[in-house]
């Protein structure tokens, strides 16, 4: 299964038992992608009579077969879920490091379920899975937490949450890298139902590839393709994914005041040219992907990546 690791994780913390299986090659051709992946487990895992924020609902981490490969944007992965929010499906994506890390550590898809007596958080390297105390960190923020876990961007990847999942705020984000977000649909409560604070990753080998020239091939092919766009050459670089506030506001379709309304009377004021021009330090990249939208910004009182 080129491309795939070809494993999937599956860690009771009811129980502690942590085991792995063979990742069946028909489904993960039949759904592809991490997305795909993610919902057809979530199908066979959880029924509708499962309540969100219960043992029985399971939180799920998935990347496609690109991931790791080192093809450009190939660094995104997912989290599928029974939302505590809306009571259906719940997928969210995020990008950065950790999916990649998670990919390199040998695994395709990561199956959270139960509920830990006490808080824990998840330890993955290529060679060893542990479930580790987490009391210590409890009730710390995301970037404490992180820190403290060792995140190192190409070696050691943090996935955590913060308070507001600790305390099952219903919109509550999983935080990966730092300052990256899985966030529609509160996975953040999931993962603190299950007394679960974080997951870091520690990965060593990527996938294999079934024809390299090929993939070489098709990498500078559509390398050429972001070059040739006005978005992605020019736009993104310049002033992040938020380039599009303008006009998203201006065609009526920017979500305000909790969706009573389409357009934001100030939505200039944070637009992608007017956070670049008064915070923008310097730009920064996801793993694997050239565009580099990633904003590392700076105000009075803070620098860090985003927004």
């Amino acid at each position: 299964m080129d491309g795939w690791a070809g494993k999937i994780l599956d860690i009771d913390l009811s129980s502690g038992v942590i085991k792995t299986y063979p990742l069946d090659e028909k489904i993960a051709q039949q759904f592809i992608g991490g997305r795909g992946l993610g919902a057809r487990l979530l199908w066979d895992e959880v029924g509708p009579e499962v309540e969100a924020l219960s043992p029985e609902n399971v939180l799920i981490f998935t990347n496609g077969p690109l991931t790791a490969t080192g093809y450009q944007t190939s660094n995104r992965f997912s989290v599928s879920t029974k939302s505590p929010l809306t009571g259906t499906i719940l997928d969210a994506n995020s990008g950065g490091f950790w999916g990649m890390q998670f990919k390199k550590a040998g695994y395709d898809a990561l199956i959270v379920r139960g509920r830990a007596e006490k808080p824990v958080y998840i330890e993955i390297k290529s060679a060893e899975v542990v479930i580790k105390d987490a009391a210590p960190l409890w009730g710390k923020r995301v970037i404490e937490t992180t820190k403290a876990l060792g995140q190192n961007d190409n070696k050691r990847n943090v996935l955590c949450i913060g308070p507001a999942g600790e305390n099952l705020s219903r919109i509550a984000a999983i935080m990966n890298d730092g300052q990256r977000s899985l966030a529609r649909g509160g996975p953040g409560a999931v993962m603190g139902s299950k007394n679960l604070k974080a997951i870091v990753v520690e990965g060593k080998t990527r996938p294999d590839i079934v024809d390299a020239d090929q993939f070489k091939f098709m990498l500078y092919e559509t390398r050429k393709l972001l070059r040739a766009s006005p978005l992605t050459s020019q736009a993104l670089p310049e002033f992040g994914t938020v380039v599009m506030m303008n006009v998203v506001n201006a065609i009526g379709a920017l979500p305000t005041r909790n969706y009573q309304q389409s357009q934001f009377e100030r939505a200039e004021d944070i637009s992608g040219e007017a956070l670049t021009e008064k915070y923008l330090v310097k730009n920064a990249a996801c793993w694997a992907c050239p565009i580099g939208c990633t904003r590392i910004s700076k105000t009075d009182k803070v620098e860090g990546e985003g927004p």
